[in-house]
């Protein structure tokens, strides 16, 4: 992600005179890269994961706790303010979570607002998913009149004037007339009633997740106070979006107040929530990974580098306090790299390694490039999914009830489980691709995560290969010869077959199993309009699925 700062503007929030070298380097060593400078203005590359680093502000924050000029972790101090957000029963199946803040005394002016609206829209776009999972909106607070109310609405009687325009216009003409309706209305058209938000005056503030109020949510250089709204289908993302904006403008000055949301069975998320996360690593754990032997004072200076609160315990064990708006830390890894980041890699002496050996490309490596190089040849386009899926992509909708290895403490569960095959992430992917031009050839080549108690990782990590076709009319005829122009370039001639076989992935007598030398290694057929279906597929699909030798030998 590139971030555009004003020079001036971004030395300004270090508080320190710096030169362009010294701060290249600087950011160099807190990974982000300068990508150009042009008189004021300077670009800089974020890592994707430190979402909280998309703006001036979290930008400076970083560079300000690794020059040492404020350590530790950053106190934001919140005060209640006693305004509440209620919410309306109907939102479960549309867009359930709300979280709000108030920020006072916050500077305005025209290129500052422009970083506002750049930094909503970076995070609503990265961590909101495209406003799927969290979607972002800035108000001027001393217009609104509290409660503030969140409820569903039949998108006939939804009418306001949106932000950029100057007629009032209602729900339907929004999504079909309005660039933003156009562009995000397909994430609430399928719903019966849209979620709205108004305040106790009936002025309405946005259509969430697609357009704001012209009159409630245009920021001027006169606005000192805004109220500040995440809505969202996960709770987690909705709060971490809400905390890294919030706190951003903290940054700025601005004094932050809670607000307290009211849901339909009574129950009250009191928000934002700057709670420090707290883990515990072993030193040991830290001198292992990083390669150098640290003193536990090291490890504590190195964390407060980075903006965490530290303690070193008794036992050899270090209490760290994580930043509520540090969403990219899961595991003590991501800590303790960190902590290396912290020391300072230009500070860790290099050492040559004890032994000597010559780099090769791992057979089955050089087996899935040559798998790919066929598929390409045959006219299909290599997608590349993720390992981690869900249990509705992988069984439910693929009406199988296979074992899972599923992962501990989940941050979504769109991503709790690992694949056990590439067809349903294929038939996912389709799904979400059918406004491309057809026919469509897609496959990949990867890795599929199977249990097994009986070996010392307790699964199997067998590489596939899986491709689908999909078109108005497919042809069985054709795959089989594609399947057999595979096969036989990868050295198969006449050890390879085609059987008959019922599947439930499959329409039934439109299936086979793929036999190598005798042994099953995968299928193919025509996908079953149930299992489309379920998936939201229009067109019919034929697939294959074949599982690669791990030893590369047949």
């Amino acid at each position: 992600m590139i971030v555009e700062c004003r020079i001036d503007d971004l030395l300004s929030l270090i508080g320190k005179k710096l030169t362009l070298k010294k701060l290249e380097d600087t950011l160099f060593l807190v990974k982000a890269e300068v990508e150009k400078i042009e008189g004021n203005i300077i670009e800089i590359e974020v890592n994707p994961d430190r979402q909280d680093m998309l703006s001036t502000e979290g930008i400076a924050r970083v560079v300000r706790s690794f020059l040492s000029l404020e350590t530790g972790l950053k106190k934001i101090p919140v005060k209640k303010s006693g305004k509440q957000i209620i919410v309306k029963s109907g939102l479960n199946k549309i867009r359930p979570f709300i979280c709000c803040s108030i920020i006072k005394g916050v500077p305005a002016d025209d290129e500052l607002i422009k970083e506002y609206m750049h930094l909503q829209d970076a995070l609503t776009s990265t961590h909101g998913r495209n406003r799927k999972k969290a979607s972002i909106g800035l108000y001027v607070y001393d217009d609104l009149k509290f409660p503030i109310i969140y409820g569903p609405q039949v998108p006939e009687k939804i009418k306001f004037v949106p932000l950029g325009y100057e007629i009032e216009m209602d729900g339907p003409t929004i999504l079909t007339d309005h660039e933003k309706g156009v562009e995000f209305g397909p994430i609430i058209q399928s719903h019966k009633k849209w979620p709205l938000l108004y305040d106790s005056n009936g002025q309405v503030l946005s259509l969430p997740p697609i357009i704001n109020s012209n009159n409630l949510g245009r920021m001027t250089p006169e606005t000192k106070n805004l109220f500040v709204e995440v809505t969202g289908t996960h709770l987690l993302t909705v709060h971490q979006a809400l905390n890294i904006i919030t706190a951003s403008l903290a940054e700025r000055g601005g004094k932050i107040e809670s607000v307290t949301v009211v849901y339909p069975d009574d129950s009250t998320d009191e928000t934002p929530d700057f709670t420090p996360e707290k883990m515990t690593i072993t030193t040991d754990e830290i001198n292992t990974l990083i390669g150098i032997d640290l003193t536990g004072s090291e490890i504590v200076q190195a964390l407060e580098r980075m903006g965490y609160g530290a303690k070193l315990l008794k036992t050899k064990h270090v209490q760290v306090l994580i930043p509520k708006f540090r969403m990219d830390i899961l595991h003590p890894v991501d800590v303790i790299e960190d902590i290396a980041i912290g020391y300072g890699f230009d500070n860790i002496q290099p050492a040559m390694p004890q032994t000597m050996t010559m780099g090769r490309v791992n057979p089955i490596t050089r087996l899935k490039n040559k798998v790919r190089d066929l598929m390409v040849g045959l006219g299909y386009n290599e997608v590349m999914n993720y390992i981690m899926s869900s249990p509705e992509v992988l069984n439910e909708k693929m009406r199988r009830n296979e074992p899972l290895v599923t992962t501990g403490n989940p941050k979504s569960r769109h991503y709790s489980v690992l694949r056990n095959s590439l067809l349903p992430v294929l038939l996912d992917f389709t799904s979400q691709n059918q406004h491309a031009d057809y026919p469509q050839k897609i496959f990949e080549v990867g890795d599929v995560i199977i249990p097994n108690e009986e070996r010392e990782t307790c699964v199997d990590q067998n590489p596939s290969v899986g491709g689908l076709m999909t078109d108005v009319n497919v042809n069985i005829t054709k795959l089989l010869s594609e399947l057999g122009f595979l096969l036989r370039n990868l050295g198969l001639e006449n050890r390879f077959e085609f059987k008959s076989v019922t599947s439930s992935d499959f329409i039934e007598g439109r299936s086979a199993s793929i036999k190598i030398d005798g042994k099953i290694r995968g299928f193919l057929g025509e996908v079953a309009p149930e299992i489309l279906t379920n998936f939201g597929i229009g067109y019919p699909i034929i697939a294959f699925e074949i599982q690669l030798p791990r030893d590369c030998q047949w």
